[in-house]
């Protein structure tokens, strides 16, 4: 009997493992690339955090998933094939960022069939948030970045107008009477803005109210994170203004980028007041 028990638990094994390791094969490079992104680029860093958030959220709701019949999903495979399809299109045509978003799409295949459908319902919104692990192309960051940039350069120069210092602006680049500052990609608040996406869409999740407020607020992370960008543009030229162009860039140029995000969040947090939108303790929510 023990025998039989063991080659049992063998075969249950078996499956999992033989597709776990043919994963590993086909998406090593591409699980190394996506993680060199996260390290070396800041508007990806974010990513480190994606997982462990995903997986959070799935403890959160283990009740409601006891509950949850499990039924293995044919639809599924195709869902696979087609991942694997994506891993292999992207790898002959040289384009990395296929390869990251094939293994969400991967994740999910995975999940519909061997979790089920009724699962992976209870299970979508901590599917949904790893797409905010993959890394954005950089043909995408140049083309959102450069009208933030230009954004940016634009507003700053008419705050700073509006406080009576006087400013020339050409395209990207401000002059003013102490300071010249140019708004490249690392200061259009690109840096920011996938984060921001992501943690507007997580205090979206984590708050209880109607549907339509909790969109609104998603839908405000990029432009809440511009308008702090612009606000912190301005403090830089202010500095530069009363002490000059080595103030500027200064210690409060490098801490900013902090400063920027702080300012971003304590706006999504008071959006999310003024859309009355209650938020719920983390193990509280039910939804």
């Amino acid at each position: 009997m023990a025998v039989v028990q063991n080659t049992r638990v063998r075969s249950q094994w078996l499956g999992p493992a033989l597709v776990a390791a043919l994963t590993a094969s086909l998406y090593a490079d591409s699980a190394v690339e996506m993680v060199g992104k996260w390290w070396n680029s800041p508007n990806a860093s974010h990513g480190f955090l994606v997982l462990p958030i995903a997986a959070y959220l799935a403890w959160l709701k283990r009740d409601r998933l006891a509950r949850t019949p499990r039924e293995a999903s044919p639809w599924g495979i195709p869902v696979v094939i087609a991942a694997v399809g994506m891993l292999l299109v992207g790898r002959w045509a040289e384009i990395n960022f296929v390869g990251p978003l094939s293994l969400v799409v991967l994740l999910g295949g995975y999940g519909l069939h061997f979790l089920g459908a009724a699962m992976m319902r209870e299970l979508a919104f901590p599917y949904a948030f790893l797409a905010f692990m993959v890394p954005w192309p950089d043909p995408l960051v140049e083309f959102v970045s450069f009208p933030m940039q230009l954004i940016s350069a634009t507003y700053a120069g008419m705050v700073m107008g509006l406080l009576g210092v006087p400013v020339a602006r050409s395209g990207v680049d401000l002059a003013l009477p102490n300071v010249t500052f140019t708004v490249a990609v690392p200061c259009s608040g690109m840096n920011s803005l996938v984060s921001l996406l992501a943690l507007a869409a997580l205090l979206a999740y984590l708050s209880q109210g109607a549907l339509w407020r909790r969109v609104t607020l998603f839908a405000a992370g990029a432009p809440i994170a511009l308008l702090a960008n612009v606000l912190r543009i301005v403090c830089i030229l202010l500095i530069g203004t009363l002490w000059g162009q080595e103030a500027a860039e200064g210690f409060f140029h490098n801490f900013s980028g902090f400063a920027l995000f702080l300012a971003a969040l304590l706006g999504l947090l008071a959006l999310a007041r003024g859309l009355r939108l209650r938020s719920a303790l983390p193990g509280a929510r039910d939804a």
